[in-house]
């Protein structure tokens, strides 16, 4: 039987997505994408998949009753997977704080390495400090950031943009130089 045509028993593992799949998936083309790029995880009491920025799927998260699911297949390890940062430790200051930056530092080895703070001088400082075990010692230079309401916000850009420094280094390229020609338009050099 053709594979593109085999009539599938197979739902996405995405815990809202009710889209049929072929018998070797486990999750429907956009969710696995969202899977392979960081943005989803599977959910720690019904094992279905959800947006990694929440702990629970939202069926768990309200106590709904869920079946545990159970996969068609072996789920793999992504090819290359972020992780969505978070800390403890962030929390009490996150409250307080009014905006979130993400930022792109150039390195001496010629890659780019991407973060997210609350602030961004302080963070500058631990990069230039050698307090940064990625950073340290290859004289990473500020290049380029935005500002973000939220961290949920944040880390999902963050995300976003290593996945695309890694995929295509040349469209960070163009950002870092709209960005450093915007900062001479308005002389903030």
């Amino acid at each position: 039987m053709n594979i593109m045509t085999e009539k599938s028993g197979n739902i996405c593992g995405y815990w809202s997505c009710n889209q049929r799949i072929r018998n070797d998936h486990f999750l429907c083309l956009e969710h696995y994408e969202d899977w392979q790029d960081g943005f989803v995880d599977q959910c720690p009491k019904c094992r279905r998949f959800k947006d990694a920025e929440y702990e629970l799927c939202l069926d768990c998260a309200r106590g709904r009753t869920v079946p545990r699911w159970k996969p068609p297949v072996t789920i793999p390890s992504p090819e290359r997977r972020y992780a969505l940062e978070s800390s403890k430790a962030w929390t009490k200051g996150d409250q307080e704080a009014e905006r979130f930056f993400v930022y792109i530092l150039k390195l001496d080895n010629g890659r780019f390495y991407v973060g997210q703070t609350r602030e961004l001088r302080e963070r500058m400082s631990e990069h230039r400090d050698h307090r940064t075990s990625s950073t340290a010692s290859l004289n990473p230079g500020l290049h380029y950031f935005e500002i973000l309401p939220t961290r949920e916000s944040a880390a999902l850009r963050e995300v976003e943009l290593k996945r695309l420094a890694d995929s295509n280094p040349r469209q960070i390229r163009r950002m870092i130089i709209s960005f450093q020609d915007l900062i001479r338009e308005v002389q903030l050099e």
